[in-house]
């Protein structure tokens, strides 16, 4: 297993990190699309729709959605702030789905009624949508430095991910969501939003941003990473409620598409919320 994880992520993270680099807006898009209808074909799955035909239908259907997306986009550029204001609305509601959730254990439910599963994949189309916007129009917006933005944020989460384990693995006690992701602690989340602010800070310096700007972009680092917490425990709530471990088996030693961009998918509407926000160009 570990092998695989290892040979996984030397593939994958050179592909990633040279595609947001190097593609054109339309060829990056292309790639998120698929991407995440691969993840729509997983959650399909969380909500509850066991036959293999309605999963695939399900990523289709997501496909569409990112399309639509594509052209509302292109063609109505006013509409980015008040669609990632609904798409950030969105993820202060699953924060409070998460919190009610956490109040007693999380069954398996064996089998989900048709009104559960249509509210499950609606769930699943805001979230795919939201990410697919947040990531496309962070590489639009920002011309040549898009893609540095990108993988700014994806430092930023690797970053977070990482010193939130080791500090939750060294001094964890306080379970941030026992029910929903036992393994999280609170003192894991301190470690994580430590590690981003100096991340931020440092990203601040290597983009010569301005003092008050580059507090700006500190806080806005942290609100990013705190909502990639959010990402990770919504997957988590919904693959406990349909009694799996992993989202699929597509990516050997890191489960599915899922399991990886959680956090991203989450984080990267308020990333780029917060540069509009404050101006930084």
């Amino acid at each position: 297993m570990l092998k695989q994880r290892v040979l996984t992520a030397l593939i994958l993270g050179p592909l990633i990190i040279w595609s947001v680099l190097t593609f054109s807006h339309k060829a990056l898009a292309i790639e998120l699309g698929l991407i995440l209808m691969l993840g729509g074909w997983e959650w399909a799955r969380l909500a509850g729709i066991t036959k293999q035909s309605g999963r695939i239908i399900y990523a289709f259907t997501v496909g569409v959605l990112l399309l639509s997306l594509t052209w509302v986009l292109h063609e109505y550029v006013n509409l980015l702030e008040p669609i990632l204001y609904f798409v950030a609305l969105w993820w202060l509601v699953a924060t409070l789905l998460i919190f009610v959730s956490n109040k007693k254990p999380i069954s398996v439910i064996e089998k989900i009624n048709p009104q559960a599963i249509a509210i499950n994949l609606l769930v699943g189309g805001f979230i795919l949508s939201g990410a697919f916007v947040g990531l496309v129009a962070l590489h639009h917006r920002f011309e040549e430095i898009g893609g540095t933005y990108i993988l700014m944020l994806l430092i930023l989460i690797w970053t977070a991910d990482t010193l939130a384990y080791f500090s939750g693995k060294a001094f964890g006690k306080h379970k941030l969501a026992v029910n929903v992701s036992p393994g999280k602690t609170w003192e894991g989340v301190a470690g994580g939003v430590i590690a981003t602010a100096i991340a931020a800070y440092i990203i601040s310096v290597y983009l010569e941003l301005e003092p008050s700007l580059t507090w700006n972009f500190i806080l806005i680092a942290i609100i990013a990473i705190a909502f990639s917490i959010v990402g990770d425990l919504i997957v988590s709530l919904f693959k406990r409620r349909a009694g799996i471990k992993d989202s699929s088996q597509l990516l050997p030693g890191h489960g599915g598409i899922l399991d990886r961009i959680d956090s991203l998918m989450s984080a990267a509407p308020f990333f780029l919320l917060g540069l509009l926000l404050v101006g930084i160009k």
